[in-house]
């Protein structure tokens, strides 16, 4: 039989290299230093397309889109996870608990969260009117309902707009670390020994002679 010889490409020591460089870019930069922000992410298929702004250059203010053809960091899948209670919490299934401060951890316990999915985000505004927009769906008897979530402002009053803008920015960085090529290891066949299908054909015609 063929054997197969695989690499795996990515190691954790660059993982980490990546993670480090973009966490302290983007702790150490003013938003006029940054060369690019991220504007919207949307998972498909295990993959992510994601756009984003030029913020230097002759280019500058120009919105670049990309198909992701890796498969997403285990790291980002769980970020995009935490965004999951704001679907829910946005489309009022926690109406009863509009107007009070009940910890949001409290409300990811409850089984009705996981009726819902995260999909995507999209930044819009500048300044004090940034905003951001929420997709996902809703889990239903006969299939999904599409959700497109109203655009949240951060400097607005929503109810936890400070946890919504720390997991946002969590997720952010993640999107441009997999941009920068921090994804799940990926294996290629890379040797192969003999012609398996050949040498079992040979053998076939061997047992069928008449003896």
């Amino acid at each position: 039989m063929a054997k197969v010889t695989s690499i795996k490409f990515e190691n954790s020591e660059k993982s980490q290299e990546l993670t480090n460089r973009v966490i302290d870019a983007i702790a150490g930069k003013s938003p006029e230093e940054k060369e690019i922000e991220i504007k919207s992410a949307t998972l498909k298929d295990e993959m992510c397309d994601y756009t984003y702004e030029l913020l230097t250059g002759k280019s500058k203010g120009d919105v670049l889109s990309r198909d992701g053809v890796h498969i997403v960091h285990e790291d980002l899948s769980e970020a995009f996870k935490e965004l999951l209670i704001f679907v829910a919490h946005i489309d009022g299934v926690f109406a009863h608990f509009a107007q009070n401060d009940t910890p949001l951890k409290d409300l990811e316990a409850k089984a009705i969260v996981d009726t819902y999915n995260i999909t995507g985000f999209k930044i819009s505004g500048v300044e004090e009117n940034k905003s951001v927009v929420l997709y996902g769906s809703k889990n239903v008897q006969y299939g999904k309902i599409p959700l497109t979530l109203p655009k949240i402002k951060f400097s607005g009053s929503y109810l936890y707009i400070e946890e919504l803008q720390n997991r946002l920015y969590k997720v952010l960085n993640e999107v441009e670390l997999y941009m920068e090529g921090k994804h799940n290891p990926e294996y290629i066949q890379t040797e192969m020994f003999g012609n398996y299908q050949e040498e079992n054909a040979d053998y076939k015609f061997e047992e069928a002679k008449v003896k």
